[in-house]
């Protein structure tokens, strides 16, 4: 299951590129009662985050933690991914295993490729 994220993002156009980034805050389960902290075994969240401008091709994605609270009781394991790029949108894919409780994430991304004719995004 896919929730969506509306994080703030910088829009910095090159000649026929545009890269586009964003931080902010992935998830919170410890607030809301998540199963990254209060469940065990393997868990994932998917977050879909939309451009807000569209790229020609699928480009290409760079993301980073930014932060993270977790339990100091257990071992930290955890992989962060982007999947399902296309030219409007992807998913932000965090996941953990076994006994690890992570109560908060936060990240960064980048997206980098060849920005739309300026006449295709008017109409």
């Amino acid at each position: 299951m896919s929730t969506e994220v509306s994080q703030q993002q910088v829009t910095s156009p090159l000649v026929g590129m545009q890269i586009i980034t964003a931080t902010g805050e992935l998830f919170n389960h410890v607030e809301k009662n998540g199963p990254m902290w209060y469940s065990d075994g393997d868990r994932e969240v998917r977050v879909i985050v939309r451009f807000t401008q569209p790229f020609q091709r699928p480009p290409h994605i760079i993301i980073g933690i930014t932060g993270m609270d977790s339990s100091k009781g257990r071992n930290l394991r955890f992989s962060l991914n982007a999947d399902n790029i296309s030219t409007q949108k992807f998913e932000l894919v965090f996941k953990t295993w076994a006994d690890t409780k992570i109560a908060r994430a936060n990240v960064n991304w980048t997206a980098i490729g060849q920005a739309m004719p300026v006449a295709a995004i008017r109409r």
